[in-house]
């Protein structure tokens, strides 16, 4: 008998939002995705290498992650396999499987190198908590997306207010943004 796995449905409860139906479908969700992953960074990789590494795309089954130094890359190589099962472990209720890693030490100071900005379909934005307090968004659009997120069962409250919080300052920055 096949048991029902409720992390299985985040992904397309995230699809299914008003987002992804307003705001140019699946891209949009593929951004809320993405720094959904990108926010357990810290829990993925450890302390140690979170405080000198930053994930900063996700393209064709690829994670590419910047390093501080040449040093960091290659100590990283070596746990490759280890970061793949944890990432995944983050990234697969989100209906994203990540099958490689790309660490680079050159890109770390700033933010993404015109040479990678080909591979990198969206880009992390800078946007102050007061510029996202000051958008003001459709009542019934958010009260959808809580409505949604409420039906998460292995969210305990807190954790889906948090979550609401995300996804309606995503959805803030990107009105920002365009």
């Amino acid at each position: 008998m096949r048991k029902n796995n409720p992390t299985a449905h985040i992904g397309e409860l995230i699809n299914k939002t008003a987002f992804g139906e307003t705001i140019k479908g699946q891209k949009f969700g593929q951004i809320i995705k993405h720094s959904t992953i990108f926010s357990f960074w810290n829990n993925i990789v450890g302390a140690k290498f979170a405080k000198f590494t930053k994930p900063y795309a996700i393209k064709f089954q690829k994670l590419y992650v910047s390093a501080k130094s040449p040093v960091l890359v290659q100590e990283l190589s070596l746990y490759k396999a280890k970061i793949l099962k944890n990432i995944n472990s983050y990234s697969m209720p989100l209906g994203i499987e990540i099958k490689d890693i790309i660490f680079s030490y050159k890109n770390y100071a700033v933010s993404i190198p015109e040479t990678m900005s080909s591979l990198v379909e969206d880009k992390p934005i800078e946007i102050t908590n007061s510029q996202l307090e000051e958008v003001k968004i459709n009542e019934q659009v958010e009260q959808k997306l809580k409505a949604n997120i409420d039906k998460i069962n292995f969210l305990n409250d807190e954790q889906k207010d948090n979550f609401s919080k995300k996804i309606i300052d995503t959805y803030k920055a990107k009105l920002i943004q365009d």
